[in-house]
């Protein structure tokens, strides 16, 4: 898996991510539904990597290139807070990519970033999120509100991230090398358009 600071060649990657509902009906925010959605979260991404470094929103492809989805490190509520977050086309799920790009984005948050914490959220329905932040050690706090909508939290300080404990490895892992492509990677390069 390779993750690429967005652009706006990628607006009709994120609409069909904002379209399919399987993903949309366990979000806590809107969905991209429309040209203007895509683009204005193409820019807000740029915006991001140059207003705060390291943070952002990345498209996530395959080796053959193809979209799976976006990973994301986005600041949320208080001004230090900053939220991880993955949303993966169906096409994408119960491949090991959501526990391998959330594994890279804590390294790079804690290790790169230098973050003292990250913060998640996901719907009081979902059910495979919670699992995947209890694996990358995150613990649930107190419930609250996201965009208006009743959200479990969860924490993960930094002293707290030992990495990804060993697991069992299939004959062929779909999950190649994970890199920050260098000239588009968190932090660094020139905003891909």
């Amino acid at each position: 898996m390779r993750l690429r600071r967005f652009g706006f060649r990628h607006t009709l990657d994120l609409l069909q991510l904002g379209r399919e509902e399987r993903v949309t009906r366990t979000l806590l925010d809107d969905p991209v539904a429309t040209l203007d959605d895509a683009m204005g979260l193409v820019v807000w991404a740029n915006t991001l990597y140059r207003t705060r470094p390291g943070l952002g929103l990345w498209h996530a492809g395959d080796r053959n290139g193809r979209f799976l989805g976006l990973f994301s490190l986005t600041p949320s509520g208080g001004a230090d807070d900053v939220a991880i977050g993955v949303r993966l086309l169906p096409s994408a799920w119960g491949r090991g990519y959501a526990i391998e790009g959330g594994a890279a984005l804590c390294t790079h948050a804690f290790t790169t970033v230098g973050l003292p914490l990250l913060i998640a959220q996901c719907a009081p329905h979902n059910r495979s999120v919670p699992p995947l932040l209890l694996r990358l050690g995150f613990g649930e706090t107190d419930g609250g509100m996201q965009f208006g909508n009743p959200a479990r939290r969860f924490r993960l300080q930094q002293a707290e991230w030992r990495g990804l404990g060993p697991r069992r490895v299939r004959a062929e892992s779909p999950v190649e090398e994970l890199r920050f492509k260098a000239e588009g990677g968190p932090g660094r390069g020139t905003p891909d358009r």
